[in-house]
């Protein structure tokens, strides 16, 4: 075990190896060697999926909204959605986490505990990975998953005529961090804010802090035959509709149907929250998936919606016209305000 009063990289290294065992009954046939040499080493007979992402302190989450288990799910979580939008299937994880001073043993294993639970809730491998000292708390992970035969789906491979399509609902995330932001001014300066209003407000923060990656569904989308082009919506839809759209193609988007949380709506009339369409379509951090098929796959897409328990909602058509992305509002062009987040 970690000793308390000191971190070690030894004991920090065994006690990740220690955990990794409560992952490795999955992916047998592909695990050769795990955790304990220079590489980990695996087999598959399929082709592989690999992505690799990172979740940073004060960029990707911050201690007022995220206890430490929290910001181990989504760590994993994040990768996890990068392998349901090639329509695959997760298998493995390298895992890299960066440790400043400020971060005790308690809380790393609050973090592991996080990555663990959720690692075997996706039936994924924990095979390897590193640790480091940092000036903020970091966490990066690989993730390798797989896909059978040639059912994968890649960006921008839509063609004209096609519909666009999105899962769950947007603005979700944007709403969490904005009421846990904000929470302390809307209770003291809203003084006709009802008591179950602010127990909304509480549920919405808790409830949507965290992606759901679609796993199933993706994978059904690509058994099924049932998307063209797909991705996942990280950094908003304003951004992420341009990986979707095939060469020499354009896209039109409808706003009226743009899938939103009647709860968020409500949040937003009694704050006067007037632009919350803007957010909820360039904030990002929702991880829903956004694909296009043709026309006449529509009826099994909302059959699949029923079966999967996933709503499913189309928002908008591929056009002829290349590189070219409107935004229609009653029926007439509508320019959102850009809210996304800019890596660099």
């Amino acid at each position: 075990m970690i000793k308390k009063e000191k971190l070690n990289e030894t004991g920090l290294i065994k006690e990740i190896e220690r955990l990794s065992l409560e992952t490795q009954k999955f992916n047998k046939s592909l695990v050769i060697e795990s955790i304990g040499d220079d590489c980990a080493i695996i087999e598959d007979k399929n082709r592989m999926l690999v992505s690799s992402d990172s979740i940073t302190e004060n960029i990707h989450f911050n201690f007022d909204l995220y206890d430490f288990y929290e910001i181990g799910e989504k760590s994993l979580l994040v990768n996890l959605s990068d392998i349901a939008a090639m329509g695959g299937i997760p298998r493995l994880l390298v895992l890299s986490l960066f440790i400043p001073a400020h971060v005790n043993e308690d809380n790393i294993r609050q973090t592991l505990r996080g990555i663990i639970d959720t690692a075997k809730k996706y039936r994924v491998s924990l095979i390897g990975g590193n640790i480091s000292k940092s000036s903020e708390f970091s966490i990066s992970a690989t993730i390798i998953g797989d896909y059978k035969d040639e059912n994968v789906i890649k960006r921008f491979s839509s063609k004209t005529g096609e519909q666009v399509y999105v899962s769950g609902e947007l603005g979700n995330s944007w709403m969490a961090f904005y009421l846990n932001d904000n929470k302390n001014y809307i209770f003291k300066n809203y003084p006709n804010l009802k008591s179950e209003d602010k127990k909304l407000i509480e549920n919405l923060i808790d409830k949507y802090k965290l992606p759901q990656p679609r796993i199933n569904l993706g994978r059904k989308l690509s058994e099924k035959k049932l998307a063209n082009s797909l991705t996942d919506i990280s950094d908003g839809l304003v951004k992420d509709i341009f990986n979707v759209i095939g060469n020499g193609c354009g896209c039109e988007i409808y706003i009226d149907e743009i899938p939103i949380n009647e709860e968020l709506k409500y949040i937003c009339m009694i704050l006067n929250i007037r632009d919350y369409i803007d957010k909820a379509v360039s904030f990002g951090e929702d991880y829903e998936l956004l694909w296009t098929a043709e026309e006449y796959k529509e009826k099994e897409l909302l059959k699949l919606s029923k079966t999967a328990g996933v709503k499913i909602k189309k928002i908008g058509h591929i056009t002829d016209k290349p590189g070219c992305v409107n935004f229609l509002k009653g029926g007439a062009l509508y320019f959102p305000k850009d809210f996304t987040f800019k890596h660099l």
